[in-house]
């Protein structure tokens, strides 16, 4: 298992536009080899923190859609002006770990 884990800033009083956005997306990451799931935390104690958590099979699978143009296409719908007020603060990635229990 593959966890991408991208910590975006979004500008304050923004967060739920994001949110919705990502609520519209495309789908097209749905369609790829190994995609396993997609879900957008916030955080309560700062709402400006958003995290956008994927599973993958691994991390091949990954890297794979991270280069696709759907990869390109689905940030390219987005409003550019929102594109603006958000802020990759950090990618982190588990793969160290496997799942063990569910």
């Amino acid at each position: 298992m593959f966890v991408s884990v991208s910590r975006l800033r979004i500008e304050v009083g923004r967060s739920d536009e994001l949110v919705a956005a990502f609520r519209q997306r495309a789908g097209l990451v749905e369609s790829h080899e190994g995609f396993v799931d997609l879900q957008v935390w916030r955080s309560d104690r700062d709402p400006a923190e958003v995290l956008m958590v994927s599973r993958w099979r691994d991390k091949d699978d990954f890297r794979e859609y991270m280069r696709s143009s759907d990869h390109q296409v689905s940030h390219d719908r987005m409003d550019p002006l929102l594109r603006r007020a958000v802020k990759l603060e950090r990618l982190e990635s588990m793969h160290t770990h496997e799942v063990m229990a569910e």
